[in-house]
């Protein structure tokens, strides 16, 4: 097979075009991948953080006043303009058993 070097200067047109694909390549594979472990380190540390801290006292004092909140019956939030809150599940009930009524 006839190679594809150029006769007057040496130069290897072909080779040179897939080095640099090769390269390419090789720079996007490793930067997927330091991508994916800082990520992942991301990930666990914001676990660390987060997820796995030790909660305070006052923080559960404060998750269980707005739990009990949201557990709560129909209340008024403005009497005044007609506004109730209620948990989602009852809300969907009364509508449910108005379409019903119809």
């Amino acid at each position: 097979m006839a190679s594809a070097e150029n006769k007057k200067t040496g130069f290897d047109t072909p080779a040179v075009v897939l080095g640099g694909l090769a390269a390419i390549a090789f720079v996007i594979a490793l930067s997927l991948f330091l991508m994916g472990g800082w990520n992942a380190a991301r990930n666990r540390e914001i676990a660390a953080k987060i997820y796995a801290a030790d909660i305070s006292e006052e923080s559960r004092t404060l998750r269980a006043e707005q739990q009990g909140l949201l557990a709560e019956k129909v209340r008024y939030l403005d009497e005044e303009a007609g506004r109730l809150c209620m948990p989602i599940e009852d809300a969907m009930e009364r509508v449910v058993a108005r379409e019903q009524g119809r």
